[in-house]
């Protein structure tokens, strides 16, 4: 009975960072087998970490990453220094804001335009239609001003070298930041067309009420502090998030998944800017909520294909609060705390571009790591997007499969998956 069966196999995804690919089976019209497969060798971060003193953790987890390492060494510094007792003072706060701002700018632009963008002309990459160039040009003037900044406040515009337990290792001049304020004034007004450009793709008509989960913040837009929030309406601190989920082993991935635990099992979440836009919508500015609303986009977006718009959304933002803390920038005195290292344990959660990123050390009397555990959001997302190309399937199996195949390689792409930070699967004997 051949015709009862269909196989659907994507050896390796193009357009995604890291090697994984998709394998489904299809039994009598229902998905039987529906695998992200990850195949990427543990890159044994968090084993390199033990045993080595607190200063190096900042530069060792940036390399985990050289799309976000903003995210992993402030998730890192952070954990570090609620261990330590260290409060930064306001400027340097404002400075990892901004570094963080600079990381949103470069990543968002990069899967809009080069990664996920494309899916919606139907081009196989982003070179390949002359008609499309203005629209890639767009994108990578985005992307070059983002490095840009990052290279201003980090030292170098990949796997930046200024973050350090307490501060930073120097701080940048007020004038060196103005330098960049008209760029990004005219890019922030750009920024905002992007959001009715990105509302206008042909999105598929689907919806379902997920559970999303990101940072919450009283006051901001989240990407350094905050609570975990849940669209159920949960709120909880960041070492008790971490104690309702669970890192747990599949046979077709060496990359973790997770999930919440409830009920005695673990259920799928999303984390995400899609996730962080329907959670903290109302802490954006109102000219970023207006351009939303005129791009008749309601709020919550419960389409995981629209993940574009949030982008687009993050992006307008990101470059409006950089103009904001540049302005208010005053140079402080010191460019960090300084402190001693105690013993002790702690976790901090930070948004990095593609979700919500978990770091937890244990370090010794002597400042030297004990352990650590690193959860990435790919890691995190991977349980959803198998569900979500499951429930696709369920309504759409009797297509022919290479429309299903292109249409799985879209799901997935839309979630920005950053495979090789998600590889982690390791057993310290």
């Amino acid at each position: 009975m051949k015709a009862d069966r269909k196989i659907i196999h994507v050896p390796s995804l193009a357009r995604v960072e890291g090697e994984g690919g998709i394998f489904i089976e299809i039994r009598h019209g229902a998905p039987t087998q529906v695998h992200v497969t990850i195949h990427e060798a543990p890159r044994f971060f968090e084993a390199f970490l033990i045993g080595r003193p607190h200063e190096d953790v900042p530069d060792f987890t940036a390399r985990i990453c050289g799309i976000c390492p903003v995210a992993y060494q402030m998730s890192s510094v952070h954990a570090l220094e609620k261990i330590f007792g260290i409060q930064v003072e306001k400027p340097l706060r404002d400075l990892r804001r901004l570094l963080y701002c600079a990381e949103w700018i470069e990543s968002h632009a990069l899967h809009m335009y080069l990664l996920n963008g494309p899916d919606f002309y139907g081009l196989n990459s982003a070179w390949e239609s002359k008609n499309e160039q203005s629209i890639l040009a767009r994108g990578v003037r985005f992307k070059k001003l983002g490095n840009e900044l990052l290279a201003v406040l980090g030292g170098r515009s990949v796997h930046p070298v200024s973050v350090r337990v307490g501060g930073f290792t120097r701080t940048p001049s007020k004038k060196a930041l103005l330098s960049l304020a008209p760029k990004l004034e005219t890019a922030y007004e750009e920024s905002l067309k992007e959001i009715s450009w990105a509302a206008s793709l042909p999105f598929p008509e689907t919806a379902w009420d997920t559970v999303w989960v990101s940072l919450v913040h009283d006051e901001e837009y989240p990407m350094n502090e905050g609570t975990m929030g849940f669209s159920t309406g949960e709120t909880f601190s960041m070492d008790a998030f971490l104690e309702t989920v669970i890192e747990f082993q599949v046979s077709h991935s060496t990359a973790l998944h997770a999930g919440r635990i409830r009920d005695g099992s673990q259920t799928p979440y999303m984390v995400g800017p899609l996730s962080r836009l329907n959670l903290n919508h109302a802490k954006l500015p109102t000219a970023i909520q207006s351009a939303l609303k005129d791009a008749g986009i309601s709020v919550p977006i419960r389409n995981t294909r629209m993940a574009i718009v949030a982008r687009a959304v993050e992006l307008a933002y990101a470059f409006y609060e950089a103009l904001r803390i540049i302005a208010d920038y005053e140079e402080p005195d010191r460019a960090f705390v300084p402190y001693e290292p105690v013993e002790g344990e702690a976790v901090w959660i930070t948004e990095a571009p593609r979700g919500s990123l978990m770091h937890r050390y244990r370090v010794g009397s002597t400042g030297r790591i004990e352990s650590c555990t690193i959860i990435p959001p790919t890691s995190q997302n991977l349980a959803h997007m198998e569900m979500d190309l499951r429930l696709f399937l369920e309504s759409f199996a009797s297509e022919p499969t290479d429309v299903l195949r292109r249409e799985a390689e879209k799901i997935i792409r839309c979630y920005d998956p950053c495979i090789s930070c998600a590889v982690h699967v390791i057993s310290l004997i």
